[in-house]
């Protein structure tokens, strides 16, 4: 008789996963082809064991929980930034070379005037409105919502109201009629969520991290190279090509991009920048698979989104992320 105790029948469960796995990875391509699958994922725990306790840091029982970038910012849109910064600090414990998800943590923890500056205009929000809208309409990159709704003093950038008067940084736009400019009396449905539901939290591109990874960088950066810019693509450069010795890839990839942001002929950065790209997204997709073979899935997930957020059309992780998150669905009915 099986037992009701669900401890019991996960330890039960835990000796069929390999073949779980290798069915979602084989369909029906046959037995003998299972069976040798089934075979190199047992040596596969084996032989990769130590390498993947050496790449992944112990964790204790009660240590915070593994997380995506993507659930982490969907906290955070939400507005619980103290859990947020909690779980994304635990993720950069994980994987402290990760310039987009410390990029994140910079929208969360710097001052957003000094990223964004102190010279701002005001906007009246309009039907349609959001953070990552604007910021992306204004900004340049809708993953900068965090730092826009925090420049604004919001605690939850899920909140925007018609007819809410924001700051938005810069000059502001000289174009008559502007909504900048507008009656907030007269803006239709003022008060009412500017938006119904929102959208999935956007991640920051590789562009804007490579400045927000890089502490004294401010946003300002984007702007056309100058003659006065040589001093600082020197610095980019150079830090770049240290790092790179020392083995210290992304690291290296956030400095080369935040110089190309400048000066998109810059070399050697724009040689270099490429192989990095492919350096990192070899590394972290073989890493995953190590991973998903000894069934740290969630690790392997937020690997894989780490992969993707590099390379986007990189379609070998975009396959086994998906049967990573469905054997995960499937264990969290068990």
């Amino acid at each position: 008789m099986m037992s009701d105790n669900p401890s019991s029948q996960m330890r039960a469960f835990w000796p069929l996963l390999p073949l779980l796995v290798a069915g979602l990875v084989l369909g029906s391509t046959g037995c003998s082809q299972l069976g040798a699958l089934e075979d190199k994922l047992k040596q596969g725990q084996r032989d990769d064991a130590e390498a993947s306790a050496s790449a992944e840091p112990s964790r204790s029982d009660d240590a915070t929980p593994v997380r995506s970038l993507n659930a982490i910012l969907a906290d955070l849109q939400g507005g619980d930034y103290a859990k947020g910064e909690q779980v994304l600090a635990g993720y950069l414990e994980r994987h402290p070379e990760d310039a987009v998800a410390r990029a994140v943590m910079r929208q969360l923890k710097a001052d957003p005037e000094a990223v964004l500056g102190r010279a701002s205009y005001r906007y009246v929000v309009q039907p349609g409105d959001s953070y990552s809208a604007l910021a992306a309409r204004h900004l340049g990159d809708a993953g900068l919502f965090l730092i826009l709704a925090r420049y604004n003093g919001s605690t939850d950038p899920s909140d925007l109201r018609v007819g809410q008067a924001l700051r938005l940084p810069g000059e502001g736009p000289a174009t008559a009629g502007s909504s900048t400019s507008a009656d907030e009396a007269g803006v239709p449905g003022k008060g009412k969520p500017a938006v119904r539901q929102l959208s999935a939290a956007p991640v920051p591109s590789r562009r804007t991290a490579a400045v927000l990874a890089l502490p004294d960088e401010p946003l300002a950066a984007y702007r056309p190279a100058a003659s006065g810019d040589a001093p600082r693509l020197e610095r980019l450069q150079s830090e770049a090509v240290e790092l790179q010795s020392k083995g210290r890839a992304e690291a290296a990839l956030a400095r080369y991009e935040a110089a190309l942001d400048i000066d998109p002929d810059l070399e050697p950065a724009a040689t270099r920048v490429e192989a990095l790209r492919e350096q990192l997204v070899d590394e972290y997709h073989q890493r995953a698979i190590l991973l998903y073979r000894n069934q740290d899935l969630a690790e392997a997930i937020a690997l894989w989104d780490r992969v993707l957020e590099i390379e986007p059309q990189f379609e070998p992780a975009q396959s086994y992320r998906a049967r990573a998150r469905e054997l995960q669905r499937r264990l969290d009915k068990l």
